[in-house]
This record gives C-alpha cells, sequence and structure tokens, in this order.
C-alpha cells in the first residue's frame, strides 16, 4: 500500500514538474522547457506503467534507471540554482525566495527516496541518498543567514 501512495505522489510530483514547464515554454517560449517537457514523459511513462501494469521487462529496468537519474539530475540542478541564487542575490530580501525553492526541493526527496528504493531493494543506498539530499537543502536554505552575519551582503540582520 505504501509502494502504491509513493508511486502516486510521485506522478503527481513530476506531473506538477512538467506543468510548470509547460507554463513556462508557453509564456516564454525558450528551448530549455521543451526539452525539459520532452526528458521528463518517460519518468512519467514510467510511474504510468508501474501503478497500471505489472510488466517486468528489461525495458522497465531501463525507465527505472533513467527515472531515478532524471530525478536526480533536475534536483541537482535545483540546488545548483538556489546556490546561485544565494550568492547574486545581492541582499538578504531575497532569502525569502530561496527558503520557498529549498521547502519546495524537500517534496522532491520523496520521490528520490522511492526512485532509488526500486532501484536498490535491499540495500542502505537509498536511505543515504536520502539523508545527503535533506541534508544539503537544509545547508543550502541556512547559507544566506550565514552569509548576512558575515557582512556578505552589506545589510545587518537585526
Amino acid at each position: 500500500m505504501l509502494r502504491i501512495i509513493s508511486k502516486i505522489y510521485s506522478l503527481l510530483i513530476v506531473t506538477q514538474i512538467m506543468s510548470f514547464e509547460m507554463f513556462d515554454a508557453i509564456h516564454n517560449n525558450p528551448f530549455r522547457p521543451y526539452g525539459l517537457i520532452l526528458l521528463t514523459i518517460p519518468v512519467i511513462y514510467h510511474l504510468i506503467q508501474e501503478l497500471f501494469f505489472k510488466n517486468k521487462s528489461a525495458e522497465n529496468n531501463t525507465l527505472k534507471i533513467y527515472s531515478f537519474v532524471y530525478i536526480c539530475f533536475y534536483a541537482l540542478w535545483c540546488l545548483f540554482d538556489i546556490t546561485y541564487l544565494i550568492f547574486t542575490m545581492g541582499g538578504i530580501s531575497g532569502y525569502m525566495a530561496i527558503m520557498l525553492y529549498a521547502s519546495a526541493m524537500l517534496f522532491l526527496a520523496p520521490v528520490i527516496y522511492s526512485f532509488a528504493k526500486n532501484l536498490f531493494p535491499k540495500n542502505k543506498v537509498p536511505l543515504y541518498i536520502f539523508i545527503a539530499y535533506v541534508a544539503l537543502t537544509f545547508g543550502a536554505s541556512y547559507l544566506p543567514e550565514v552569509l548576512n552575519a558575515r557582512g556578505f551582503y552589506d545589510t545587518i540582520s537585526d
């Protein structure tokens, strides 16, 4: 039962990521969102196939690996994006946006854990990945506060 709930949650989160990219592609018309939409389609296909069809094939294993790698690269890209925002926001006023971004990344943590658990069923690796991911996200979220206390933004917080 927990596996089915995890797959439904993962499908909702990945579909939401795709809808955000679709919204950006429709309004701004750059190439990057279209590429991300095309890269997300196999992940959604894999989640739907695992939810509704019990097919144990080599294609299914390949899609598991692809889905895990895609979500990990997406999370890593978000972490680099947060780090870029931290060092270029120019003031502590952008701290709210970074906290929202970091908390949104925490919604990806169960998705990464679910994909890792499917890929490494009898291993402790998914747990280590989950702990490292959450620790990096929390570490990145407190970095602007530390930089502001050291005078990086040329402002003093009360």
